[in-house]
């Protein structure tokens, strides 16, 4: 049909990732390029140089010299530029680094055990054909061979492992094609990785015990190394093994020992060839990418080196002209870099040799005397290179050579460049890159963009073109027989006339454009549509005409943020001639989240068949009613609507005669045929028809002929408070809502009772337009959407127009004086709350109370803080309400329905109560972050108060209302309020659209197959049943037990549209309905025991008595004693019958039905909770049957086989795109979380992390130490544990020194020592607080803290003293330090040494200031980077890329030591009291010591450390002690009192490991009844296992879901995940559909683990493609070429990059087409 060149005649299979050997890209070269300059002075192409016509014209106006094509044909050609010298090949240069660390450079072997290779190969090799557990009995062969025999040879391990390797490659199935597997290539990468980590490190070579030589990398360009001090000679066998004419290289000479030196790359050149001479069968496994594809040669090591670079040609760096400047390409100065060093080192190498050849000595002063004319080429160059002799000038435009050369790779890779040019890997990566700008999403033809504005008169599932948009955007056509007449009016019509055509495209593709002017023109090509062109060879097909878009035909419309599948959707096109905008219905703005104030909207019109039947059945709006994310509807209704069908519906609403035709007109304009109406209601006086009856005459003329209209009885939005006047007369059993405005009832169609409002028609679950959409369909609720939407716009239009006056909001007036009233007393709540939090007696004077206020805001622990704050809240949320009594809604001057303002908000239309509040009474407490506003550093919240004010007006209550006005202050709190509201919205943007992206490319390839199973693009299985029970959510809504009632009164319909007779004819429910009675009976007989008995455990209970009378005698074999060995005897040779009738009573319970039959094949199949609710409503059913009087026909059976129907035809889909429906369901519902939702805890309560950053944590990161771990159990309900859990919560607290120091004075003053040392003395006295004070509290003695001064917290003291100390004294050297880093290389070394030694003095001190964050700058620069690491943007933190393992791991190190130590702490300073730790503290030093003993401590301190001079302590009450340091002078002072302070804070007396805080709250558990349930702050699960008589530990529950996995296994870890989302959503009353969450749980844990949804979490995907377009595009594309991974094209993101249709929808399946 189209012309041959669209029509694809191949297909791409797979691709596989692998590398050019040198000899390759030498052919495929045209050129060699020598010339640097790439333009000559007229700005052509100079020839060699950049942009030779060789390499293909960058031109359109030149021509290729190779190919001889013009610009649009040559598709280009390589070049190279040859280096004078090797260098490292950048893409390989860590794995090389990694290479030669681990290698002996004296021998050229690897340095890891021999076994660890050959063990590698053989799992490798295994993993080919994806033989997954055979990786793990090649381990335990290994290790059982170890141990068998000693000192095994390599040649013996490997025929051992050889021997199991072929069996299994033998009798493999799968081939290559199980390889290419999720888990298959994690287990790959795994090993791989462990090799590299492990074996790779050892200390000195197992070959020829020589040490290990320090290899160290710099800049990403030079290798140093260190070598040993002593090196073993190799013995002659050795050499003996390497093949003939192998030139062999060199060990470590004896003058190179314990030197420090540059490895050149060819030196590394030479060691890495001698390796692969000795390693090679096992290096060519481990880069099984980089292997040549030519059959002869084997992977060749120099693919680590480069001898020249690679030129793309020139099409693909074009110059870009501006005027007459030209701009070069960034990749092009690049290579020119390239080339001026080659130039360069040309010269100097002529130079060198020259100087080789003249027989003087080597010295400077022969440089001088050589001959003039060398000479004077030599200085022009030699002096712009740095560096003393020739050999260093070498050495170091070496250097350089090789960052340019990197630069071409990546330009990230030189730290050093000022201005980058983009390098190979700018070029794919990021969101500008190829990958995700080009190759992922593309701009695309046929579509349009234009503000929106609304539309009320289009029908809900179209979209009014304009016709600027009619006329360009258009569809091909084929020519035949019966269009022909439209297209050739369309030819004639032209370009821009519509409906006109813009072009026809002939049979043989080429293409005629109409003239806008020449008629004549398009009338010759309208009367030659049909008949063929002529031409040779015959042209195949039809002729095509281009013509322009028509009423009906269907758009896809999309607004961005494209969040979720309804913000793209197929609507009909209305062409509007007079519009400049595309005009949308009402009805779908809420699910493209779409406003009028200026959005904009892209429509595109899909160009095939194909394309338009899935946009007309599948997208179209009809069918989108129901958000997958919880089946909720979308669709609805708003405004305007709402308080115009609320009145019109209301009790005593009527119409004549002319006004019910006019509405039902308006209504049904587009309705084809006879419109049935009603009868009038009221004959007499003259006849009226109420509003109820206009609704229902819509209803019965849009409900198909043929199906019989529906039965509804349901609750409208306004209450049955709202109608009520006067108290009802009590009446028994009254129900209020009964046959009130209230309750809607619909009967035939015909609405009888109740008010139609939002609950009806506006985007809420089980209204009318959803019971249509249920029943009929979508087509019929979109109908009765637009025919709603029509008719009441009317109504509002004709009859009843709708304002809002100031009389809706006025208040009576002695409602206002009680507003008044109850303000004023509000004022005096202050001291009340402040009292009632500190719990301060009732008679403190107000100076008290405030002081203990300012205490409480600048204390750093915030508890007291926020106790006040919650305190404060309560008495003036008391006092709002109060004052909402008074005003609403009897206080004001008119009551709904007549109030306006009320009406709008009770019928759904716009605003809520809150609202009128705000307008009538007051706005009451404005918060920030959910506390109150903040206080200056003065302690005022704004300057008009007085510093700590204590009014609630000065926490920010505004008692003001918009009626009356509200004051400056009061304004400037609700300006802060409205700010935060904004700042969140633009900040959270980005950090939910980035969570959204991981998830979507995590899950893009999870896909229902037609078997029902969930599987990945790989194949392997996520869920057996989608969501455990395979059912789509939107077809859910209607199988609650609530909903049956609903189905049962609509039964002949349903029956109709499932087709339930034909169901029935051809399944047979029997098979199933056995298996469930089975399972009936199974638990009918076991309802009692929960106990499992085996067959052979109830035998021998029955014989056990009758053998313990044998008294046998003999000894216990394994274990066993005689009477067990008796009865197993006895087991074995009972008869097959008998043991079969013990086996059959200890039978276990059937399978669950759906495990057994497959619930699309076989009908009544369903799931278990499922068949419970069909069997409890079908009870209740029965017993209302009896109670009525009116027997109802429908019969049980028939509504059991109809609710089963319901279910089966609500299974999945087979090519549902699961996985991505799940993603953007929990990405969706996160943009409407605010940020830093702040759960601020009191004193009672948990802090908890929520919102984004909650989900970052569980999703994105997988942390497994999480900001607010917990952990929940609930106490046993009895006397015993009540009281034994008083005590655990006790012992669990932890104790820092803070909180029982009373006070710290500190005297200084100065003394001389002998030798006229100065030096300064500090008394330091610590006071504590009485044991009365905290004994309630906390697990403690007087005499335990004093014990932990002594002999712990002094150690910490001096430690923190000395620290300071050689803080101060280091001030100057600390500032060089951080220069180095940047400097250039002569300073490196002394700049690392240096380094090397702050980082063990960090380890010496971290101890010390666990968490101090004041005056230490390390812990306070770690606080900073961590801030900074937060604050990141998402973009920068996606894109950041992971170094070298092993730096990661040194880096690790460091902040382990640094920034992660808040469970340090614990273990270190809790050691000193580790016995105490125990149930109760013994009672140390209880009574006064003798004068022997108190000597001893004394002394014991005064030993401690050099520092102390003197120590005294309490010896009646241990309640002070006293120590004497006495420093050197310094220069530099420091605050003695402020160290002391912040060890004391940071010092713990006491703790259990892991826990910080313990809780017992009381809550109402699911069987309602009270109990306690302790919560701790940290988690030590073993811990609490030591108290199962106190603590209910099957119920225990933790959020690290780490630990869970550790303890409880992977399975508990899931249903955590589950929980801990659902609960993140809950906070914001947002419902995520279990299933989602339980797909995405599934897949995080589908391989045992626990992974993250990051770039570390894709490592283990089959498809490199799909982890390219993720993130780190060059890393990936690096592993998948060494690696030589093969990409089957089956995952989305593969599919996409290729142009291949994804496999999944439509997509999932082929179709054969019948060739007759």
């Amino acid at each position: 049909m189209l012309a041959s060149k669209h029509t694809p005649w191949r297909r791409l299979q797979g691709i596989s990732f692998g590398m050019y050997s040198a000899e390759e890209l030498k052919k495929l070269s045209v050129k060699s390029i020598t010339n640097p300059r790439y333009v000559d002075s007229l700005g052509n192409p100079s020839a060699d140089g950049l942009y030779d016509l060789a390499l293909g014209p960058a031109d359109s106006k030149e021509v290729c010299s190779t190919c001889v094509q013009d610009f649009n044909n040559c598709s280009g050609h390589l070049g190279h530029i040859d280096l004078p010298l090797t260098v490292y090949n950048p893409l390989l240069f860590d794995k090389l680094y990694l290479l030669l660390r681990g290698s002996c450079l004296n021998c050229h072997m690897l340095t890891c055990p021999r076994a660890a290779i050959h063990l590698l190969v053989c799992q490798l090799k295994v993993l080919d054909v994806g033989a997954l557990q055979a990786v793990y009995e090649l381990e335990r062969i290994l290790s059982r061979f170890l141990e068998e025999t000693s000192d095994p040879s390599a040649f013996e391990i490997q025929e051992e492992l050889e021997e199991y390797t072929s069996k299994i490659l033998q009798n493999n199935l799968l081939g290559s094609q199980g390889a290419h597997v999720k888990n298959v290539c994690e287990s790959r990468s795994k090993l791989v990785a462990h090799f590299w980590k492990t074996h790779m490190a050892a200390k000195r070579c197992p070959h020829c015990k020589t040490g290990r030589s320090v290899v160290r990398k710099e800049h990403n360009s030079k290798l140093t190394i260190t070598y040993p001090a002593m090196v073993h000679k190799k013995s002659g066998q050795k050499d003996a093994e390497l093949p003939e004419g192998a030139p062999a290289a060199p060990g470590i000479d004896e003058a190179q020992m314990g030197k420090r030196g540059y490895l050149t790359p060819s030196s590394a050149q030479e060691h890495l060839f001698a390796i692969w001479k000795n390693e090679g069968f096992f290096l060519n496994y481990l880069f099984s990418g980089l292997d040549d594809i030519g059959p002869e040669s084997s992977f060749n090591p120099s693919m680590f080196f480069l001898d020249f670079i690679v030129v793309p040609p020139s099409r693909y760096r074009p110059i870009n002209r501006l005027g007459d400047q030209m701009f070069t390409n960034g990749q092009t100065v690049n290579l020119q870099a390239v080339m001026k060093d080659a130039v360069l080192i040309r010269k100097l190498l002529a130079v060198m040799a020259q100087e080789q050849k003249l027989p003087c000595e080597m010295t400077e002063i022969t440089i001088d005397k050589e001959n003039d004319s060398s000479g004077a080429i030599d200085r022009s160059f030699l002096s712009l290179l740095p560096g003393q002799s020739l050999t260093d000038k070498l050495y170091n435009i070496w250097i350089r050579l090789q960052s340019h050369v990197n630069i071409v790779f990546d330009s990230d890779m030189d730290k050093l460049m000022l201005e980058k040019y983009p390098g190979i890997r700018q070029i794919l990566e990021k969101k500008e890159g190829l990958f995700r700008k080009h190759m992922m999403g593309k701009r695309v033809d046929y579509a349009a963009r234009s503000v929106i504005c609304p539309d009320m008169y289009i029908n809900t599932n179209e979209i009014g073109i304009p016709m600027v948009f009619a006329t360009k955007l258009t569809y091909p056509q084929p020519v035949t027989p019966w269009n022909v007449q439209e297209l050739r009016q369309a030819v004639i019509n032209g370009p821009n006339v519509h409906p006109g055509a813009s072009m026809v495209i002939n049979e043989d593709g080429s293409r005629t454009a109409l003239s806008a002017v020449d008629a004549t023109q398009r009338e010759a090509v309208a009367k030659q549509l049909l008949t063929p062109s002529t031409g040779i060879p015959k042209p195949q097909g039809a002729k095509v005409v281009c013509r322009h878009v028509k009423n009906g035909d269907i758009l896809l419309l999309n607004r961005q943020p494209t969040l979720h599948r309804p913000s793209i959707q197929a609507h009909r096109a209305h062409i509007l001639p007079e519009e400049k905008v595309l005009r949308l219905h009402y009805a779908n703005c809420k699910a493209y989240n779409a406003d009028f104030d200026g959005d904009e909207m892209n429509a595109h019109f899909p160009q095939s068949e194909l394309g338009r039947a899935e946009a007309y059945v599948l997208a179209c709006t009809d069918q989108q009613y129901l958000v997958p994310k919880d089946g909720q509807p979308l669709a609805g209704l708003i405004q305007d609507h709402m308080v115009s069908g609320a009145n019109m519906t209301i009790r005593g609403c009527f119409f004549t005669r002319e006004q019910y035709m006019e509405l039902v007109y308006r209504g049904l304009t587009d309705k084809v045929g006879r419109v049935k109406l009603f009868p009038p209601a009221i004959l007499k006086p003259f006849p009226l028809w109420t509003g109820k009856q206009v609704v229902s005459t819509l209803l019965i003329n849009i409900i198909p002929e043929d199906y019989t209209p529906l039965n509804l009885t349901g609750k409208a939005k306004i209450g049955s408070k709202a109608w009520v006047k006067e108290k009802p007369r009590p009446v028994p059993d009254f129900d209020p809502d009964s046959m009130c405005e209230s309750q809607v009832i619909i009967r035939e169609g015909e609405l009888l009772c109740g008010v139609l409002d939002k609950a009806h028609y506006g985007s809420s679950a089980y209204g009318l337009v959803h019971c249509c959409y249920e029943i009929y369909g979508g087509e019929t609720s979109g109908r009765v959407l637009t025919c709603l939407a029509r008719l009441f716009t009317a109504y509002l239009q004709l009859y009843r127009g709708f304002t809002l006056g100031v009389e809706d909001i006025l208040v009576k007036p002695n409602a206002d004086v009680m507003r008044q009233r109850i303000i004023e007393e509000s004022t005096q709540c202050g001291p009340r709350a402040v009292r009632a939090a500190l719990n301060l007696p009732e008679a403190a004077s107000c100076d008290e109370i405030q002081g203990k206020w300012q205490d409480a805001i600048w204390r750093k622990d915030q508890r007291d803080f926020n106790m006040i704050d919650m305190k404060f809240k309560e008495e003036v949320n008391h006092y709002s309400n109060e004052i909402n009594k008074a005003c609403m809604p009897f206080g004001l001057h008119r009551q709904f329905p007549e109030n306006n303002l009320q009406m709008m908000v009770q019928s759904g239309a716009k605003g809520s109560t809150v609202n009128t509040m705000q307008i009538s009474c007051l706005l009451g407490q404005i918060e920030l972050e959910g506390r109150r506003p903040p206080l200056m550093a003065s302690g005022k919240s704004l300057p008009c108060f007085e510093p700590y004010e204590f009014t609630p007006r000065a926490g920010g209550f505004v008692t003001g209302r918009f009626l009356t006005g509200i004051r400056p202050p009061e304004f400037f709190f609700h300006c802060m309020a409205g700010r935060e509201g904004l700042v969140d919205t633009a900040v959270k943007t980005s950090r939910s659209g980035y969570l959204q992206r991981c998830i979507i490319k995590h899950l893009e390839g999870l896909v229902i197959q037609y078997d029902l199973t969930v599987r990945d693009s790989d194949g392997s299985v996520v869920q057996f049943l989608y969501g455990e029970d395979g059912l789509d959510i939107p077809k859910t809504q209607f199988l609650q037990p609530k909903q049956f009632p609903f189905l049962a009164s609509n039964y002949e319909v349903i029956m109709k549209s499932k087709h339930l007779h034909e169901v029935l004819s051809r399944a047979d429910p029997q098979k199933v309905l056995r298996h469930f009675r089975a399972i009936k009976k199974w638990h009918h007989r076991h309802s009692s025991a929960l106990l499992r008995k085996g067959a052979f455990l109830s035998f021998s209970q029955k014989i056990q008595a009758a053998v313990k009378a044998l008294n046998l005698e003999g000894k216990t074999q394994n274990g066993r004693s005689p009477e067990t060995q008796q009865m197993l005897q006895m087991w074995h040779e009972l008869d097959e019958q008998s043991r079969r009738k013990y086996q059959k009573r200890a039978a276990p319970c059937p399978d669950p039905s759906l495990s057994v039959w497959r619930p699309d094949i076989h009908f009544a199949s369903v799931s278990e909770t499922f068949e419970k609710k069909i069997d409890d409503y079908s009870q209740e059913w029965a017993a209302q049957a009896e109670k009525s009087h009116n027997r109802s026909e429908l019969s049980l059976d028939r509504l059991r086989t109809l609710l089963q129907l319901k279910w089966q035809r609500s299974l999945c889909d087979p090519g549902e795109a699961v996985g991505l429906l799940a993603a953007q369901s929990i990405g969706e519902p996160s943009t409407q979380m605010t940020l830093n939702t702040f759960h601020f805890a009191g004193r009672g309560e948990m802090n908890v992390t929520l919102g984004i950053p909650r989900l970052r944590e569980i999703l994105m990161v997988a942390s497994a130490n999480i900001k607010t771990p917990m952990m929940s159990v609930p106490v046993f309900n009895t006397k015993k544990a009540l009281r034994r859990v008083k005590s655990l919560k006790k012992q669990l607290t932890r104790v820092c020194l803070g909180e029982v120091l009373q006070k710290v004075d500190i005297q200084e003053s100065f003394c001389m020592g002998e030798k006229q040392n100065k030096f300064r003395v500090y008394e330091l006295r610590f006071q504590f607080l009485p044991h009365a004070y905290y004994q309630q509290e906390k697990c403690l003695r007087p005499e335990d803290i004093l014990h932990f001064m002594e002999t712990r917290f002094f150690k910490l003291l001096m430690e923190a003293i000395k620290k300071k100390n050689s803080k101060a004294s280091a001030f100057r050297s600390v500032n060089t330090r951080r220069a180095t880093q940047k400097d250039l290389d002569d300073t490196e070394d002394s700049g690392r040494n240096r380094r090397e030694e702050e980082r063990d003095e960090e380890e010496e001190g971290n101890i010390v200031d666990a968490e101090a964050e004041e005056g230490d700058a390390d812990a306070s620069d770690t606080k900073r980077k961590e801030k900074q690491e937060e604050e990141v943007d998402y973009e920068s933190e996606e894109e950041g890329e992971e170094e070298e393992e092993e730096d990661v791991q040194e880096e690790e190190n460091i902040k382990g030591e640094g920034a992660h130590q808040t469970h340090e702490p614990d273990e270190e300073e809790g050691s000193g009291l580790e016995e105490e730790s125990s149930q109760n503290p013994p009672c140390r030093h209880s009574r006064p010591q003798g004068a022997e003993a108190m000597e001893r401590r004394i002394q014991a301190v005064r030993e401690s450390h050099s520092f102390i001079e003197d120590y005294q302590y309490d010896t009646e009450e241990s309640l002070w002690c006293q120590v004497t340091v006495k420093l050197p002078l310094m220069k530099i002072n420091f605050d003695m009192s402020s160290l002391v302070v912040s060890l004391a804070h940071n010092a713990i007396v006491y703790t259990t490991k892991g826990i910080t805080r313990c809780l017992l709250n009381e809550t109402i558990n699911s069987k309602n009844e009270k109990e306690f349930v302790l919560n701790t702050e940290g988690i030590n699960l073993p811990e609490l296992f030591k108290y199962s008589e106190v603590l209910d530990l099957r119920r225990l529950y933790s959020n690290d879901i780490h630990a869970v996995a550790n303890t409880y296994g992977i399975e508990a870890a899931l249903r955590v995940i589950e929980k801990e989302i659902k609960d993140v959503f809950a906070v914001y009353g947002i419902a995520v559909d279990p299933r989602h969450l339980s797909l995405v749980a599934d897949y995080m844990c589908f391989e045992g683990v626990y992974k993250p949804l990051n770039r570390f979490g894709i490592q283990s995907s089959s498809s490199p493609l799909q982890q390219m377009t993720f993130e780190t595009s060059f890393q990936f594309l690096k592993q998948a070429t060494m690696m030589g991974s093969h990409d089957e094209l089956k995952s989305p993101s593969a599919c996409l990059v290729v142009g291949k249709v994804v496999k999944g929808g439509t997509g999932l399946f082929e179709l054969k087409q019948p060739l007759r």
